[in-house]
């Protein structure tokens, strides 16, 4: 399960959002005093990986995936230990054993391994293209709400990343490997204030819990920022 979503996270792209201030020579003429600071662009960081463990939707869906791929797990579990049942079973015919014994477990195995193929091809088909789908409609939640966040909270700029959630992850070999190997720009440090995934993640699940009330619109924001 975590393989097919993680294969299916691989979509998301970098979310970047710019914006230019109106600007002209009449108003640099009128207000010489605004025209002669140094512009400066807000930006913030957004954890990718951090939004969507903690975002409702994608607890749901993963849970929805859970009870589809259960039976396909032990169906392949349960084929697999017949086929290491018919393994041993070979191994331990004599050397000069049935010729006729051994073709009837060659063909047994044969027929598991088909059943494994099948299930596998099943499963995939079964999860496929519900997990691209999902991951295109949770990325566009994240865009959508990461630029709400930007406009009402005057950043210009939001760039993503993707890292682990905890301690143990962040200092786990995995992780330090992929960040040296890595060719995208990541942040090393920054000022924590930066980073809004925790206030975008709490958006995302304030308008999942809105929208399920009875008589609620969709679209309204929490009240106050990020608790840091």
């Amino acid at each position: 399960m975590k393989k097919t979503v993680l294969a299916a996270g691989s979509i998301l792209a970098l979310v970047t959002l710019w914006y230019v201030g109106p600007f002209s020579g009449h108003a640099q003429s009128q207000n010489p005093q605004a025209a002669a600071q140094p512009s400066r662009t807000r930006i913030a960081l957004l954890n990718l990986t951090y939004v969507i463990k903690n975002y409702e939707k994608f607890k749901q869906f993963e849970a929805e995936m859970k009870t589809i791929i259960e039976p396909f797990q032990k169906k392949d579990s349960d084929l697999r230990q017949q086929l290491q049942s018919l393994q041993k079973k070979a191994a331990e015919l004599p050397h000069q054993g049935s010729a006729e014994q051994r073709d009837t477990l060659e063909k047994q195995a044969k027929d598991i391994q088909r059943q494994l193929e099948d299930n596998a091809t099943e499963i995939k088909l079964r999860v496929g293209k519900r997990s691209e789908d999902e991951m295109r409609t949770l990325f566009m939640d994240i865009y959508d709400a990461a630029q709400k966040y930007a406009a009402s909270h005057d950043f210009e700029l939001v760039l993503h990343y993707n890292d682990a959630v905890t301690r143990e992850d962040f200092l786990s070999p995995r992780n330090i490997e992929r960040k040296l190997n890595t060719g995208a720009l990541m942040p090393l440090y920054w000022n924590k204030d930066m980073d809004i995934s925790m206030d975008v993640a709490r958006l995302l699940n304030y308008n999942v819990s809105a929208t399920s009330a009875p008589g609620a619109t969709q679209g309204a924001q929490p009240a106050g920022g990020q608790q840091r």
